[in-house]
């Protein structure tokens, strides 16, 4: 993720130390939406149950909301780049063992970089995420205190689509290997703004 960073910080170096004709090809956005997401609940529930040797139930959410803030700097009528950074609300997973549960709050988190191709009114998108998955270090269980998660990051690949007028946007996005997981991806329904 700190190639990431530094690609973004070097981004805006170029665009603000530049001439006005380059940041007249500058436009920043929110969007804000659903995120449905798999989120490591199946992985933790095989760790507690490795560790208690006990079966392990469990139950989790499968949307949240998540925003994005981004900057899309034009290349061309036809295409631009877009750099942002995700966030996400909690998924919540539910764990049980011999009738005692503990809940886990999952989010994630990163900044993505894409190419923008423009059709009239339609856009599609296509790049990469380096991305933070985040739950619980530990859980307690009926009085046993078990080590299943961590913060777990990496990078994956990205695509989407949508409706741009008028600076409005609706679109959906597809991150693949959330945290480096490849049982991790997420649906990003947004709508979102420009100025």
């Amino acid at each position: 993720m700190k190639k990431i960073y530094f690609i973004i910080s070097l981004f805006f170096a170029v665009i603000f130390n530049t001439s006005n004709s380059y940041s007249d090809n500058l436009r920043f956005g929110a969007e804000g939406g659903l995120t449905w997401a798999d989120m490591r609940a199946e992985e933790t529930a095989q760790t507690l149950a490795n560790l208690s040797g006990s079966t392990v139930t469990y139950t989790y959410d499968e949307a949240t909301w998540m925003g994005r803030l981004f900057a899309d700097y034009e290349l061309s009528t036809e295409m631009s780049v877009e750099i942002g950074f995700f966030f996400t609300g909690s998924l919540d997973a539910q764990y049980t063992i011999s009738g005692s549960s503990a809940t886990e709050g999952y989010t994630g988190r990163g900044i993505d970089v894409a190419a923008v191709f423009n059709q009239d009114e339609l856009f599609f998108k296509v790049g990469m995420h380096s991305s933070e998955l985040e739950g619980n270090a530990s859980l307690t269980i009926g009085g046993t205190k078990y080590a299943v998660s961590d913060t777990i990051s990496g990078s994956g690949y990205l695509v989407g689509g949508g409706f741009e007028a008028d600076e409005n946007r609706v679109g959906l996005t597809y991150y693949s290997d959330v945290g480096g997981d490849a049982d991790s991806d997420m649906l990003f329904l947004y709508y979102g703004v420009m100025f």
